[in-house]
């Protein structure tokens, strides 16, 4: 509790110094609802030195005063989603978790501080009321939006009984939870099932009496635990969304973690648990977990015996078979192998679909190979994506994909016209007014086979690669702080090249040694290229860091080792 009650005392005056300053009187609704939640747990928690503080409930009451000028005709909060019934529901879960602060804790004393507080408890009804029937009949647009709108419903059903309310949670909860096989919900996203999807869950099942919902939640909170790193990410490479190109902060885990770790023994939960309190926790999730901890005090009972739910487990160790991924630690040593893209099945680039091109993650200590990639120059279609992930006993990981190109004959007779009027439609490469679907064409493969081999000190990867003459670039990036060695610079990028020999990346006492080189020249340019998907926009796919190439020809094979090195743990 000390480690959460410190950072929030820290951010109590910086708030209150941003909001003299008037940094919040353009603020969006999620962000003043969040920061009179932050100001009432400060007030309210036994711990806290801002504790019955009189000065934090004038600014309270203004800000809820302004969230309150924020609402519709209809009862939503404009922002990104406009009218949004899920995004407003984002607020509603706040202002019902800040109505049951001050139901259990807060008094009404004579004077200022009683006034303050009855009009609190006004203004969070109001909003409430104004809100409820738009969330009774609003929809959403992704998946995790059901969940918390369900949230929404709940808490405000036992704030405000209507039985309505959960008739209609009982809607959405029919469509069952969107739990894989594998433990990741359809989104596959760190981000929103941290935030939003089991944090909402849990809602519905305390409000609700729902523990059928603690499952998926649980389920989920077990293929998560084994995805931690020692720096408190969480792997993202599989996601749907927005993080699958981000590192992820795995601290936003911790109370569903803490929950089950408590409540049921957890002792490999605990284990999560204790490495996310070993790092700063930011001062909102301090906040939130301290508002939880409020509500139900037997969230900070004391953890059981950590145990690392990775302790004595061996290579391959974890599959994630929906989602394409498998993982394997070894010390301080850490190796993810990524397929699960969906651009087999959707070859866009868009929300809500898993398109990063990185099919290797290696890891010793601090020194982090963040991506492999690898671009084969090919009629601008980008780099290489498996179309699924295939792991065998001994834990080698293949990934194949085969893609094709086309150059088009003139239309049949039936098909022509004279004025040359053709309907534009696409080919999967471009777009024109030709009629492709009817064009004789001659077509040109490209067929990539990469596989992943544990070895006693890292991995090798092994490529084969056959189809039209051309050349590849395999690309690794890897994360900034360390020492690069055995690679040049390349002219003209901020890319390096490893042409011959072997090179090595150190942060600290650890060590990444990768290669060999494979040779240089025009026939095999160092280009990476992101795919026209990007490239048309002028933008690119890369991430932070420092890359390194290693080029080569088509038809060929090649294969990178790499090897780990540090300090034993």
């Amino acid at each position: 509790m000390d480690t959460l009650v410190a950072p929030l005392d820290r951010y109590v005056p910086e708030l209150r110094a941003a909001l003299a300053d008037g940094a919040y009187a353009t603020a969006e609704h999620r962000a003043l609802a969040s920061a009179v939640k932050t100001l009432l747990t400060a007030f309210l928690h036994p711990r806290s030195r801002w504790r019955t503080d009189p000065g934090l409930l004038p600014p309270a009451r203004r800000l809820l005063d302004q969230l309150a000028t924020l609402q519709g005709a209809d009862g939503l909060f404009g922002g990104d989603n406009l009218a949004s019934p899920p995004d407003s529901s984002f607020t509603v879960n706040d202002v019902c978790v800040t109505t049951q602060l001050l139901d259990a804790y807060g008094n009404s004393p004579e004077g200022e501080a009683g006034t303050e507080q009855a009009g609190l408890r006004s203004g969070l009804a109001a909003i409430r009321r104004a809100v409820t029937p738009a969330l009774l009949t609003g929809g959403v647009h992704t998946p995790n939006h059901r969940w918390e709108l369900c949230a929404a419903l709940a808490r405000l059903h036992r704030l405000d009984p209507d039985p309505r309310l959960p008739a209609r949670v009982d809607q959405w909860l029919a469509e069952g939870v969107d739990l894989q096989p594998d433990g990741m919900y359809c989104e596959r996203s760190p981000l929103y099932a941290a935030h939003v999807t089991n944090p909402s869950l849990l809602a519905v099942a305390d409000a609700l009496d729902r523990p059928e919902l603690l499952d998926p939640v649980r389920r989920n909170l077990d293929a998560f635990a084994e995805l931690f790193d020692e720096d408190g990410a969480v792997e993202s490479v599989h996601s749907r969304r927005q993080d699958q190109r981000t590192a992820f902060d795995g601290a936003g885990f911790l109370l569903p973690y803490r929950r089950f770790a408590v409540r049921e023994g957890r002792a490999d939960y605990a284990a999560v648990v204790t490495g996310i309190l070993a790092r700063p926790v930011g001062a909102e999730l301090a906040a939130d977990v301290l508002a939880e901890t409020l509500l139900d005090p037997t969230l900070a009972r004391p953890l059981p015996p950590p145990v690392d739910p990775a302790a004595g487990a061996g290579p391959a160790r974890l599959v994630l078979a929906d989602s394409g991924l498998a993982r394997w630690r070894t010390g301080r040593r850490t190796v993810t192998v990524y397929g699960g893209g969906d651009n087999a099945r959707f070859p866009d680039i868009a929300s809500g679909l898993a398109t990063n091109p990185t099919f290797l993650r290696f890891r010793q200590g601090a020194a982090v190979l963040d991506a492999v990639r690898l671009s084969v120059n090919f009629f601008g279609l980008g780099p290489f994506r498996g179309d699924g992930l295939r792991v065998a006993d001994d834990g080698r990981c293949s990934l194949t994909r085969t893609t094709t190109a086309r150059f088009y004959q003139p239309l049949p007779e039936d098909r022509r016209r004279l004025g040359g009027g053709y309907e534009l439609g696409g080919e999967g490469r471009f777009f024109a007014a030709m009629d492709f679907a009817h064009r004789p064409a001659d077509e040109h493969r490209l067929r990539v086979d990469a596989e992943v081999v544990p070895t006693g000190s890292g991995v090798d990867v092994r490529l084969g690669l056959t189809g039209v003459p051309t050349s590849f670039v395999l690309e690794l990036t890897f994360r900034g702080g360390g020492v690069l060695t055995g690679a040049r610079p390349l002219s003209g990028s901020d890319a390096f090249e490893l042409a011959e020999g072997t090179g090595s990346y150190t942060v600290g006492e650890d060590t990444i040694r990768f290669g060999p080189g494979n040779g240089t020249g025009p026939a095999q340019p160092a280009l990476f290229d992101d795919g026209e998907r990007f490239t048309y926009l002028g933008a690119r796919d890369s991430l932070p860091g420092t890359r390194v190439r290693i080029t080569g020809r088509v038809p060929g094979a090649y294969t990178l080792t790499l090897t780990g090195t540090g300090p034993r743990p």
